[in-house]
């Protein structure tokens, strides 16, 4: 089998050529339905499956850069529960000892409770983080 394979080769390497190319092209067209924001670094946490939110959630937290954690703020209001868990996790582990200063959050609440959480971590965050101590 393997010889016959090689065989075409000799023949015709422009045969391999083509079926290479069609094989990354329709790999390439296997999209993961993430809709890409030229504003994050992270597009996939706007996929549209939970589970490729939540692994770049842990990603970003692997990384251990508190330069990322402003992308998080808005999937506390996400509306799968454990991509919120995941995304509080994660910005309590990226805030170090400033964790025990972080607002109250329940990532079962409703919505619009959800929304004010959201609005409360960004001051938090900036005021924990962006804003140079005098």
């Amino acid at each position: 089998m393997i010889s016959s394979g090689i065989a075409i080769v000799q023949r015709n390497p422009f045969e391999l050529t083509i079926l290479l190319a069609l094989v990354l092209l329709c790999s390439s067209c296997q999209g993961s339905g993430i809709r890409s924001s030229e504003a994050s670094p992270w597009p996939s946490l706007s996929a549209e499956d939970p589970v490729v939110r939540i692994q770049t959630i842990h990603t970003i937290q692997s990384r251990l850069d508190r330069r990322n954690v402003p992308f998080l703020f808005p999937l506390l209001n996400d509306p799968d529960r454990w991509v919120r868990f995941n995304a509080r996790s994660a910005i309590l582990v990226l805030a170090g000892d400033h964790r025990q200063t972080a607002p109250p959050y329940d990532y079962l609440a409703a919505p619009q409770i959800r929304r004010k959480s959201v609005q409360a971590y960004r001051q938090w965050w900036n005021q924990t983080f962006l804003i140079p101590a005098s």
